[in-house]
C-alpha cells in the first residue's frame, strides 16, 4: 500500500511493505493505492495520514484493495477509511477522549455515541432521540426501519411518541425526514357507506390499486359495510369518485357456483371449518349449500344460492389473509470453571530371600503410579523369577508410571535382601469453558416449529443370550444436541405468547469402560412466557457451585504432626457452573421485515467467510448472484 503527498513541485511517497513507515508530509493531497494489504496495516497508515488515534478491535482482520484515481485531503481519506470499513463489515466508534475504535458492526450500537444534533457524523455510527406526534412511534418505527443499516436498531414505546435511532449518520438523517413528513399533517380521515358493493371487494380493489406503497389506508367496516380511508384530501377525493362509479346498480346476479382462489389460507383446514358452517345455512326449498376443495390450485368451489355465497365468501376473505410470522431466538449461554488439586505420598519397604524384615507400605487408589507394582519391578530380578515373570512386573511398573499426571518424585531399589520405595505426587488443574449456543427459528403466528441440531446415539437397553446367535444386546436411537420447540401466538400491543421447550443434551462420556454405556448432560426447560416485539427475556438459568474434598489415610498414622503427612492423599475438586437461557421473539408482518431479518444474518455470515478465508468477497454472493 501507499498514500502519497502530492506537492506542486515534487511528489513524495512512502510504501508499506509488511509494516507502516512513516511518511514525510508536504501537502494535504494523498492518492491511496493498495493491493492485498492488511487492513490493520491500512488504519495504521490512515493514523498517520489523519494524525488520529485507532484502537483496533482483536477481532478485525482481512485484505483491502483501494485505488484512488484523484488527489485526496485528508477528509476525505478519514471517510474512504470509513467506507472501506463498512464493506468489510467494520465500523469506527469515537470516545469521549476523542480517539477512534474500529470494532465489528454487529454489535457496535450498543457502543454508539450520542447525537444531540441527531445528524451525527457521516460513516459512524450514533444515537439519536426522535419525537414523533400524536404517539405514532410504533409507526414511525415501521417507516424507519426498512432504511436502516442491518446492524441499526431503532426502538418505540408501542403508544409514545419518542423512539431511539442507532445507526450512520445518513440514515439518521433519512429518520428524521421520515418523522418530519408524518408531522407534516395535512392527512384526512373518511367514512365511505357502501349501498351495492361489498365492503371486502372494495378494500381488496384499493389495495391492489395502490400496492405495496399506497399513499393512503384503507380499513373496512364489514357491518356497516363502510370504509374509512386516510390520506391526503386529494387522494382520499379521488377514491371517493372512483368508489361512487363502482357502487352503481343493483348487484349482478349471481351463478349457482361461485369459485373462490386462496391466498394465505390452507385451504384444507378452512374446507373442514365451512363443513361444519353449512348446516346453518340450509333454508327449506332452497338447494343445499355445498363446499369443495381443490388442492391442486388451492381454490374453493362454494354450490348455494346467492345469499349464502355471499356470506360464505365474506368468511373466507376474513380468514384468507397473510399472517404474521414470528422469529424466535434463544440465547445460552454457559460458564463453567473446574478446579482439582491432589497430594499424595506412597512408600513401600519390604524384605526378600528370607529376610525378616515384614513388607509396610501406603497405597491410595485416587493416586498414580503405584509403589507396590514399581516394587515388584525392581525386585523381580533379585529373587530369581523367570524372564517370563520379570517381564510382567516390568510391564505393570511402566504401565502405572505412565498414568502418573502432574508433579511426582519417587525413589526406590533394593540394598542387603530390602526392597524400598517413594512416590510424592502432587497435581492441580484448573479448566475455564465459556459455551454460547443462538438456535433460532422462524414460523407463522399459532404455529408450532422444532429447530433441532445434533446426533442420534445408541443406547443399551438389554442384552440377551441365544444358541445360535450367542450374547446379543439390543438398542435405541437416543437424539443428543440442542432442540429448541416453540408456539407463538401474537396478542394484541405486540405481545408474544411463547410455550417453549429446549433441551440441550451432549454426551459427557462412558458409564464405565467395560459396559461402554454413554453417560449423557441434559439440561430442559418448559415454560410459557410472554414478551413484546423484540424484547430478551430470561427464561431460566443456574448457578452451582460443587466443592468436594476427598482425603485417604492411614488410620493412627496418618494424625500424626508433620510426619503424618507421610500417610494421607488428599483432593480438592470445584466446579463452578453458571448456565442462563434467554429468549428473543421478532415479529415479521411483511416483507420489508423478513428482507431486514435476513439480511442482517447473511452480512454476518458474509462477513465470518471473508475474515476466515481471507477473501475480499464472500462465496455467499456468488451463490446468491442471479444465474445469467
Amino acid at each position: 500500500m501507499s498514500i502519497r503527498n502530492l506537492c506542486a513541485s515534487a511528489a513524495l511517497a512512502f510504501a508499506l511493505t509488511g509494516a507502516a513507515m512513516t511518511p514525510v508530509f508536504a501537502a494535504d493531497d494523498h492518492i491511496i493505492n493498495m493491493q492485498d494489504v492488511d487492513i490493520k496495516a491500512f488504519i495504521e497508515n490512515v493514523g498517520i495520514v489523519t494524525r488520529r488515534t485507532f484502537v483496533i478491535d482483536p477481532r478485525v482482520n482481512g485484505k483491502v484493495n483501494i485505488v484512488s484515481e484523484k488527489p485526496l485531503n485528508d477528509t476525505q481519506v478519514f471517510a474512504v477509511f470509513k467506507e472501506v470499513l463498512r464493506v468489510h463489515g467494520y465500523t469506527v466508534i469515537r470516545s469521549p477522549n476523542g480517539e477512534y475504535r474500529v470494532t465489528l458492526l454487529q454489535g457496535a450500537a450498543q457502543d454508539a455515541p450520542f447525537s444531540e444534533t441527531g445528524t451525527g457524523i457521516y460513516g459512524q455510527f450514533a444515537t439519536t432521540i426522535l419525537r414523533v406526534p400524536d404517539g405514532q412511534a410504533a409507526a414511525a418505527a415501521r417507516l424507519i426501519k426498512p432504511v436502516m443499516h442491518s446492524q441499526g436498531q431503532v426502538s418505540a414505546n408501542p403508544d409514545g411518541s419518542i423512539i431511539v435511532v442507532t445507526d450512520f449518520a445518513e440514515n439518521l438523517r433519512k429518520a428524521r425526514e421520515i418523522v418530519a413528513a408524518m408531522g407534516e399533517g395535512g392527512n384526512v380521515r373518511e367514512t365511505i357507506q357502501l349501498s351495492q358493493l361489498s365492503v371486502l371487494d372494495a378494500q381488496e380493489a384499493l389495495k391492489q390499486l395502490g400496492g405495496t406503497k399506497a399513499p393512503y389506508k384503507v380499513v373496512a367496516l364489514e357491518k356497516a359495510n363502510s370504509l374509512i380511508i386516510e390520506g391526503s384530501a386529494s387522494e382520499v377525493s379521488k377514491l371517493r369518485e372512483l368508489l361512487a362509479s363502482m357502487d352503481v346498480g343493483s348487484l349482478a346476479p349471481r351463478g349457482a357456483v361461485s369459485v373462490i382462489p386462496l391466498r394465505f389460507a390452507d385451504g384444507e383446514g378452512l374446507n373442514e371449518l365451512l363443513q361444519q358452517l353449512l348446516p346453518t345455512y340450509v333454508i327449506e326449498g332452497q338447494p343445499t349449500p355445498t363446499v369443495a376443495y381443490d388442492s391442486g390450485s388451492n381454490t374453493l368451489v362454494i354450490s348455494a344460492s346467492g345469499e349464502v355465497q355471499a356470506d360464505l365468501e365474506q368468511i373466507i376473505r376474513r380468514l384468507d389473509q397473510r399472517r404474521p410470522q414470528v422469529l424466535v431466538e434463544a440465547i445460552i449461554v454457559e460458564i463453567s470453571d473446574n478446579a482439582a488439586k491432589e497430594l499424595g505420598v506412597q512408600f513401600a519397604l519390604s524384605g526378600i530371600n528370607g529376610s525378616t524384615i515384614p513388607l509396610l507400605a501406603t497405597n491410595f487408589s485416587r493416586q498414580a503410579g503405584n509403589v507396590v507394582s514399581i516394587l515388584g519391578a525392581i525386585g523381580a530380578d533379585d529373587v530369581g523369577l523367570s524372564d517370563d515373570s520379570q517381564t510382567t512386573f516390568e510391564t505393570a511398573a511402566i504401565s502405572t508410571l505412565a498414568g502418573i499426571d502432574g508433579g511426582a518424585f519417587g525413589i526406590g531399589g533394593s540394598s542387603n535382601d530390602t526392597l524400598f520405595g517413594l512416590i510424592i505426587n502432587a497435581l492441580e488443574t484448573d479448566e475455564d469453558s465459556n459455551i454460547l449456543s443462538t438456535p433460532f427459528v422462524t414460523t407463522l403466528d399459532n404455529v408450532p416449529a422444532t429447530f433441532l441440531v445434533g446426533q442420534e446415539i445408541p443406547i443399551t437397553t438389554g442384552s440377551s443370550t441365544s444358541d445360535t446367535l450367542g450374547v446379543f444386546s439390543t438398542f435405541e436411537r437416543q437424539e443428543v444436541g440442542i432442540q429448541l420447540d416453540v408456539l407463538p401466538q401474537i396478542s394484541d400491543g405486540d405481545v408474544v405468547r411463547l410455550e417453549i421447550e429446549q433441551i440441550v443434551s451432549s454426551i459427557a462420556g462412558v458409564l464405565t469402560s467395560e459396559a461402554g454405556d454413554f453417560v449423557l448432560n441434559k439440561r430442559e426447560i418448559t415454560t410459557t412466557v410472554l414478551a413484546n416485539d423484540g424484547e430478551i427475556i430470561v427464561l431460566g438459568g443456574l448457578v452451582q457451585d460443587d466443592e468436594q474434598l476427598t482425603a485417604s489415610k492411614v488410620p493412627i498414622l496418618g494424625d500424626i504432626p508433620i510426619a503424618g503427612k507421610l500417610f494421607r492423599s488428599k483432593g480438592t475438586t470445584r466446579n463452578k457452573t453458571n448456565l442462563m437461557v434467554f429468549i428473543r421473539p421478532t415479529i415479521i408482518r411483511n416483507a420489508s421485515d423478513a428482507r431486514s431479518a435476513t439480511q442482517q444474518r447473511l452480512d454476518h455470515m458474509r462477513t465470518q467467510d471473508m475474515n476466515l478465508s481471507g477473501r475480499t468477497e464472500s462465496k455467499i454472493d456468488t451463490f446468491l448472484a442471479p444465474s445469467r
